[in-house]
């Protein structure tokens, strides 16, 4: 039997691929998320002061202040330092609670593509149960009940990310698997788990890429949340959440108290999202072709 091929149907030497461009939401992200990134790992190594040295000597400078860049809060402690601890304590809580979450939502998305009708509808209808519940709410009652610190802040926010990433990765396997490359690795008598690992997983890796971005930025703004209300990171640790909370006492005395921590999440949760809409445009074929 002979293929019919259709012009214009396969790439040729005439009609090369074309490439994947670079997009302004792609280069603004980078840029954005990078500057946060390197604040964070410039944290590790340096930072001005202590952020938890008492100085009551020094509360309440103002922003401009010898030796306190951005001042310092109640206690005397210098903001600029916390800021820079707060950032690398977000990117462990939500990068560690989306990539658990995303690890967690591949297995079982992938075994609900892949299992018996029934371990199927049970993995689905426990995603739809847990995604009925408002998801700040979920791990605000799971951090409170296992406890404050960042150990738990990451497990209970994997717990609430791990539905979605279920639902998502198992759409875009069930897309893969009906492709016609599926279908013959099938007659040359390959397993299932070959299948999945060789062909599925690399197809749908862009879809879990963006969606890793996107819930690392759900994961800063629910970290600070969880932490502002007391049942997410504790000091001696620093988290954005735990400045807004502190600078409610000085608003209206010192009100850049919690104008600082407010830009430093805007900024990079803005940053990602713009950084996973680029993504997208890049990675999706669909959305490229649109475009072209």
């Amino acid at each position: 039997m002979s293929a019919v091929i259709v012009p214009g149907a396969i790439p040729t030497a005439a009609t090369p691929r074309r490439r994947r461009r670079w997009n302004a939401s792609l280069i603004v992200g980078l840029v954005m998320t990078g500057a946060f990134l390197v604040v964070a790992v410039l944290s590790l190594v340096w930072t001005p002061a202590d952020p938890n040295q008492v100085a009551p000597r020094d509360r309440l400078l103002p922003f401009g202040s010898a030796g306190h860049l951005l001042g310092t809060d109640a206690l005397g402690r210098d903001v600029a330092s916390a800021l820079m601890v707060g950032a690398r304590t977000s990117i462990i809580v939500a990068a560690g609670a989306a990539l658990l979450g995303l690890v967690l939502g591949t297995i079982t998305g992938l075994i609900a593509t892949s299992a018996r009708p029934y371990v199927n509808e049970t993995v689905m209808r426990g995603a739809d149960i847990l995604l009925s519940i408002p998801g700040v709410v979920f791990a605000l009652v799971l951090a409170a009940t296992i406890g404050a610190g960042v150990g738990s802040t990451i497990f209970a926010l994997s717990v609430f990310f791990t539905p979605s990433f279920t639902r998502v990765v198992r759409a875009a396997a069930l897309r893969v698997l009906e492709e016609d490359f599926v279908t013959a690795a099938q007659l040359y008598g390959r397993k299932r788990l070959f299948i999945l690992a060789r062909h599925v997983v690399p197809n749908i890796f862009s879809v879990m890429i963006v969606q890793f971005t996107l819930y690392f930025a759900v994961g800063i703004l629910t970290e600070a949340g969880l932490s502002y209300l007391g049942v997410g990171v504790t000091r001696p640790d620093v988290s954005w959440g735990i400045l807004l909370k502190e600078a409610q006492e000085t608003v209206g005395v010192a009100s850049p108290l919690a104008i600082w921590p407010g830009l430093a999440i805007v900024f990079a949760v803005l940053g990602l999202n713009i950084l996973g809409d680029g993504l997208r445009d890049v990675l999706d074929p669909r959305l490229r072709g649109r475009k072209s």
